[in-house]
């Protein structure tokens, strides 16, 4: 089960990547801006 996602999880961003020209570095970039405002969203809706 494991193996099956995680094999998919890569397919994905090599899908991405493959579309949009992005490096992995750019790929974890964005990762960390995406994660990183979600949650600043829920602590806004949360706290507030």
């Amino acid at each position: 089960m494991t193996n099956k996602i995680m094999n998919w999880h890569i397919n994905l961003i090599n899908k991405v990547q493959n579309y949009t020209g992005f490096s992995n570095y750019q790929i974890i970039w964005l990762s960390f801006l995406e994660g990183l405002i979600i949650g600043i969203l829920i602590g806004y809706y949360v706290l507030k």
